[in-house]
């Protein structure tokens, strides 16, 4: 018993060191890459995204659990979004909406994403 005690311990003080409060744990590459199967879609402007797109949205709302998280992706699209002309804004801002997602990230080039919390 007592060595389970110790396990759980060990197993919270690494979680702990890994996640360092204040730091994003999500990557500009796994926001973007959430994201990447919509881009037929986002420079189109029109009709039903993918399933693979929503999927991906779906999957960036899990990886933003965090303020930190949320900026740090928001950020992550808002370059990459400033990168790519041909995105068009209105679907960009439409796209969790589109795919019936709720997220706490924007998807656009003007947005300031210090003030998401």
């Amino acid at each position: 018993m007592k060595g389970v005690v110790i396990a759980a311990v060990v197993l919270v003080l690494a979680t702990l060191v890994l996640v360092e409060p204040g730091h994003a744990t999500v990557t500009c590459q796994q926001a973007v890459s959430s994201v990447s199967p919509c881009l037929q879609y986002l420079t189109s402007g029109s009709g039903t995204p993918p399933v693979a797109c929503c999927s991906g949205v779906s999957g960036l709302r899990q990886l933003t659990q965090t303020t930190e998280d949320r900026r740090t992706a928001c950020q992550c699209l808002m370059d990459a979004a400033n990168q790519n002309q041909d995105i068009k804004e209105a679907a960009a801002a439409g796209l969790p909406a589109a795919c019936r997602v709720q997220i706490n990230v924007p998807i656009s080039r003007s947005v300031d994403c210090n003030i998401i919390e």
